[in-house]
């Protein structure tokens, strides 16, 4: 512990952040960096607790007081070699990270209710902030550099996904000499880091410094290849000795209410990659780019990718209130992109129809309030239907799970399906599909194998949409156990506190 009493004497300080008029005008990342006086200051807050809760609430395990400690000491290499103990992209998690380890900080303890907000102002170490400023102080100095292996393996692994699960599995198969191949149905890599999050979170250069620095290290990349379509997964299964599939759950929700077919209707995944695009310089075809300037938008949902919406429509210069509805009683979670626009914000809200001109565009949103009962489930109340205008309506409802065509269909893979206490088959799955909706994801044993030998499962294919430190987790968990299967024993890094939560 840097400083007994420095969680006594200093204040958590608010993350710099540039002006809303200024960012709102570009791209750019939002987030500004604290200097380093700041963030050692910061950092001497941690009490390096008996029992350090923030260790449980980070799935990486991440040795957190070991590293605020060592940034307060101002022995930053140290603190870099920490972080990378446990997180090969620590720059990633220290920008789009909901920061679980801070909701865990013993500091939490200690909270004021701010009477206007009606709120309760968390007091936790700033962790996630030094996370990032560690991982950017060691680009800045030259000590992050590839580790290539000592030896080969002679053992030949495809990785089918570039999200952050792919690539922390393969960075981590490539460091024990395995020959590694990604296979990315893109034009580019990184999966969600690339074409869903967006640059004002996440600049892309972050991306692509890792992309660098695993090539060096000698894993291939293969862009432009959907595997179970442009290259069968049983061909591939003849040219590598294990195979991980990390292609995520992109299968969306669907709204089901009347109307769902009107132009100005569109999924979040549909409308995201497509700015993600236009900012890396690509040129949208005629017809094709989702227009949000001056238009009165809607966004159903209340979690990450509708605020990622939001984020990319308060920069299209969309009408400035912007309506957000959550079917569940939660609030969407403050971010900063709501702070750049005028928000009607609802939690229990069930859009019943949409309206349309009669061109077939949508005007407006009927929607009624709506009220959860243990027991029973959902209730309308009467006496609260309600409309609002709407020329753009943006669907970001979740995920149900992985996209069932091509590979999975393919293999015909065990499901794990909500609700259901036996597997089912991929083609058993698509028969139930047609009349509901459920949550579903690869079935996998404890080492991360699937149903098919020698095929392995990590990331939100295998545990349902959710936070890319669960990702990175996963990839590396998953990479071990290929290991073990490929070689007998491995020697890759286990994490005890993240299998306790899995």
């Amino acid at each position: 512990m840097g400083k007994d009493t420095g969680f006594i004497e200093f204040e958590k300080q608010a993350v710099p952040r540039r002006e809303i008029r200024e960012r709102v005008q570009d791209f750019r990342e939002y987030d500004l960096n604290y200097s380093d006086n700041d963030i050692r200051q910061q950092a001497s807050r941690c009490m390096d607790c008996g029992i350090p809760f923030c260790h449980m609430g980070c799935p990486l395990g991440n040795m957190i007081p070991d590293w605020n400690d060592l940034v307060y000491r101002d022995q930053w290499q140290d603190a870099l070699g920490a972080l990378h103990s446990t997180n090969n992209f620590p720059e990633f998690t220290g920008r789009i990270c909901p920061a679980p380890c801070e909701d865990s900080c013993v500091l939490n303890e200690h909270y004021t209710l701010d009477p206007e907000e009606k709120i309760k102002k968390k007091h936790a170490v700033t962790i996630e902030q030094i996370e990032k400023h560690i991982a950017e102080r060691g680009w800045e100095e030259g000590w992050i550099q590839p580790q290539p292996p000592k030896k080969e393996t002679g053992k030949k692994v495809a990785v089918i996904g570039s999200g952050p699960a792919g690539l922390a599995a393969a960075q981590q198969l490539r460091r024990v000499g395995h020959q590694v191949t990604v296979f990315e149905k893109d034009d580019r890599l990184g999966g969600l880091l690339v074409y869903g999050i967006p640059d004002f979170k996440l600049d892309k250069i972050h991306v692509q410094r890792r992309i660098d620095q695993m090539t060096q290290e000698g894993v291939e990349f293969k862009t432009g290849i959907e595997i179970g379509k442009d290259l069968k997964i049983s061909d591939l299964r003849k040219q590598f000795d294990a195979l991980l599939i990390a292609i995520g759950a992109q299968h969306a929700r669907k709204l089901e209410a009347e109307g769902n077919n009107l132009t100005g209707v569109h999924y979040a995944m549909d409308y995201l990659p497509q700015r993600n695009r236009e900012v890396a310089g690509d040129v949208l075809k005629d017809g094709e780019k989702i227009e949000a300037s001056g238009k009165k938008a809607v966004i159903l949902g209340g979690g990450f990718t509708a605020a990622d919406c939001l984020g990319n429509l308060n920069r299209q210069g969309v009408h400035p209130e912007v309506c957000q509805f959550e079917l569940v009683d939660m609030l969407p979670r403050p971010t900063p992109v709501h702070e750049e626009a005028q928000m009607d914000s609802r939690a229990n809200i069930l859009t019943e129809s949409l309206s349309g001109s009669s061109e077939g565009n949508v005007q407006s949103l009927n929607a009624v309030k709506v009220q959860w009962e243990k027991g029973s489930g959902m209730k309308r109340l009467e006496d609260t239907r309600f409309s609002v205008n709407a020329d753009l309506v943006l669907l970001a409802l979740g995920f149900l799970g992985p996209s069932l065509e091509g590979l999975l269909q393919e293999l015909n893979l065990e499901m794990d399906v909500r609700g259901k206490n036996q597997a089912l088959r991929v083609q058993e799955l698509q028969k139930l599909m047609r009349d509901g909706q459920p949550m579903f994801q690869v079935r996998a044993d404890q080492n991360f194998m699937t149903s098919c030998d020698g095929v392995f499962v990590a990331g939100d294919a295998k545990r349902g949409a959710s936070l890319v430190v669960w990702a990175i987790w996963e990839g590396r968990e998953a990479a071990r156990c290929i290991d073990l299967y490929l070689m007998g024993e491995s020697n890759l890094p286990s994490s005890p506190q993240a299998e306790m939560l899995a």
